[in-house]
């Protein structure tokens, strides 16, 4: 019996710690901004910080309650950056009192990682575009450019060889942007924090100080050791972020949460 009790504690242990360790995996979930009113398809804008940067686990639901019966949809998910995600639906969300269900896979079923008020959230649409997306459309333009070129260049001896490495290279100049602003680089001294070049540039930037932070370390990862945020290298040039990324922190309170949330991740690394 005894033996029995024994394996018994270490099942329940063993499940308990599976589930912690499932929600560990996420650091930090919340809304950042809502970019629909009520009375019309969902698309929502989520901070998330999770170990490894993996969120393929996650899922994300709208719920309200229509006719005295509560409905669910799934949402659409596409990434915004390593941090941002964008979410959008197809039905009209009609309840005032909607919320966001957020969930994870585990082995052992799907877990509810947090439960959100839709309409709580910042109503904005500031920095509803997806830079990811435009990204991937200026990748393609990249990638198709030079086959279109090949073709006349094929046809014609090659006469056209100097347009086509013209148009190759303002496209991939075009990519970098989305990211960086051109030929901008902050000013900065090896003494300058990553806190300090942050609060010099906020009001410029229109943002607060912690999203000035998040918007140096998007754009410009391989100046931070490791990548983390709070290894900031010396001696390496820093550029100024894009206006995309810039529009992506306009919410102070979020984006110290945000901030606080990763500088932890990755001190404890």
């Amino acid at each position: 019996m005894r033996k029995g009790l024994i394996e018994v504690i270490i099942l329940v242990f063993g499940l308990l710690g599976s589930v912690t360790a499932a929600m560990a995996q996420v650091n930090h979930v919340s809304i950042n901004s809502r970019q629909f009113e009520l009375n019309s398809v969902p698309q929502l804008k989520v901070n998330v910080v999770a170990q490894n940067d993996d969120v393929s686990r996650l899922g994300f639901y709208i719920r309200q309650l229509d006719d005295d019966q509560f409905l669910q949809q799934k949402l659409i998910v596409q990434g915004i950056n390593r941090f941002l995600l964008q979410l959008h639906g197809t039905n009209v969300i009609s309840d005032k009192n909607a919320q966001l269900i957020i969930t994870e896979a585990t082995a052992t079923g799907a877990i509810t990682l947090a439960v959100l008020a839709v309409f709580d959230a910042p109503y904005s649409f500031k920095s509803a575009t997806l830079a990811a997306h435009a990204n991937n459309q200026q990748s393609s333009a990249v990638a198709e450019n030079p086959v279109k070129k090949l073709s006349v260049i094929s046809q014609k001896n090659k006469q056209t060889s100097q347009s086509s490495s013209t148009t190759v290279t303002q496209a991939i100049a075009s990519v970098d942007g989305a990211t960086q602003q051109v030929d901008c680089l902050i000013e900065r001294d090896n003494s300058d924090t990553l806190w300090r070049i942050a609060n010099r540039y906020k009001e410029q930037w229109h943002t607060s100080v912690y999203g000035a932070m998040l918007a140096i370390f998007e754009a410009n990862l391989s100046a931070f050791s490791k990548q983390r945020i709070h290894l900031l290298l010396k001696d390496v040039p820093l550029h100024c972020p894009s206006t995309a990324i810039l529009s992506e922190y306009n919410n102070k309170g979020v984006d110290r949460k945000v901030f606080e949330v990763i500088e932890a991740k990755h001190a404890a690394k």
